[in-house]
């Protein structure tokens, strides 16, 4: 045992990043599982249930960080009240929910316990979006790909199965991406994965990896002009310009190309809409196309919880009714989690998560080279996802990224220049 611990310990940084580099195929097999066998069996969850279980392996028995043993108690304890609340229901789909969702803060609480020994460098990560626009793009070029949308909408997801899982990894990677594109080494090589990845992204049709591109466009330009101006570069700053304009002159005529903008023209023909206004003056427009009615499924979801047992509003509503059907989700993270797993769940989730939020902040230096600035322009695609598209911290396809991300964030010194 002594020798296997050893091994750990001396591959572990080897051992996670070869899980990472393997998420893309263990994504695309559940993918081909469900869509080519019909089989429901997510293998997916299955491998990344043994990875949870290493890496608290990993923190309790090698590295001796037992407090993580309270967290697993109190989950435990919570995961009993919550199947007995849910005992009208079906308990294997309210089980699996509890797993998928608290995935996240309790594979985050073994990493951050152990976070001086891993360092994950964002070559890993680099790779593994490739991996994720290469399954993409190849079978939206050999039409072997999945729709994204089963009626009406265009777009492709490649060979893999969930449209919000993939657009939600390559959003959040995008920065980390960003900023390898814009670095000197293999700049031919660089430009060609540049063009296939902004491909990839509009041709998936969601307007998640849209949203995300554009944060990661008007964060940069910030940071080189306010870099520029510090250093007094007037004339990189001119430069700077002349590229974007040129950037939104090609924009202009590709755009309408794309499955994103071709949804948009769906979308807006759907709804009948005569004028952009429309969109901002009409509640039930702006919900519909703005937010995919998911303002409609929260208001839906509230007057459900309104009427439950207190039982259900303190240890949360469940996933499965006693029909077997899956309840409509909300898809916006903060409010599927509160609903779901009650008072009780969403103050158990989100103490791991805000105490690893607020390390991060307290960490924030005082100077950001381009590269940590990405780091928390990651962050920020994060937060504002998880409550705008979801399926960012509920998911462990997509949390698993997070939680590195937030990882490399708890590695700065505190209140130090980078």
């Amino acid at each position: 045992m002594t020798r296997f611990n050893n091994y750990i310990k001396k591959n572990l940084n080897k051992i996670i990043s070869i899980f990472i580099i393997l998420s893309p195929i263990l994504d695309v097999l559940v993918s081909i599982s469900i869509n080519v066998f019909h089989h429901n069996i997510n293998i997916g969850i299955i491998f990344r249930m043994f990875f949870m279980l290493f890496i608290y392996y990993t923190s309790v028995i090698i590295y001796h960080k037992k407090k993580n043993l309270i967290y697993i108690f109190l989950c435990m304890i919570y995961l009993i009240v919550y199947l007995i609340v849910q005992y009208d229901n079906t308990i294997i789909g309210n089980l699996h929910g509890f797993m998928r969702t608290f995935y996240f803060p309790i594979v985050l609480l073994g990493f951050y316990s152990i976070k001086d020994k891993i360092k994950i460098d964002n070559i890993v990560l680099i790779v593994t979006f490739l991996m994720y626009i290469l399954l993409i793009f190849i079978p939206v070029v050999t039409h072997t790909g999945f729709n994204s949308y089963s009626v009406a909408k265009l777009g492709s997801t490649g060979w893999f199965n969930s449209t919000n899982e993939i657009s939600g990894i390559i959003s959040i990677l995008m920065p980390i991406i960003t900023v390898w594109l814009l670095s000197k080494e293999k700049i031919g090589l660089k430009f060609v994965i540049a063009v296939i990845s902004l491909f990839v992204i509009s041709e998936v049709g969601t307007k998640t990896p849209i949203l995300s591109l554009l944060i990661v466009i008007t964060a940069s330009i910030i940071f080189f002009i306010a870099t520029c101006i510090k250093e007094k570069k007037y004339k990189v700053i001119i430069g700077l310009l002349i590229v974007l304009m040129t950037i939104g002159i090609v924009g202009k005529v590709l755009i309408p190309k794309t499955n994103f903008y071709k949804n948009i023209v769906i979308h807006a023909k759907y709804l009948k809409l005569d004028s952009p206004k429309d969109i901002f003056t009409n509640e039930y427009v702006f919900d519909h196309f703005i937010f995919s009615q998911r303002i409609s499924f929260l208001e839906k979801t509230d007057n459900r919880y309104d009427k439950v047992k207190i039982s259900k509003k303190l240890f949360g509503m469940g996933y499965i009714n006693k029909n077997n059907k899956n309840y409509k989700e909300i898809e916006m993270d903060y409010y599927d989690i509160w609903y779901n797993h009650g008072i009780i769940g969403f103050i158990l989730f989100f103490s791991v998560y805000i105490y690893v939020l607020v390390d991060i902040f307290k960490r924030l230096p005082k100077t950001l080279n381009y590269e940590k600035y990405m780091g928390y322009v990651s962050l920020f695609i994060i937060l504002i996802l998880s409550l705008f598209s979801g399926h960012i911290i509920t998911t462990p396809s997509v949390s698993l990224f997070t939680i590195i991300i937030l990882i490399n964030l708890c590695k700065t010194k505190k209140y130090t220049q980078v």
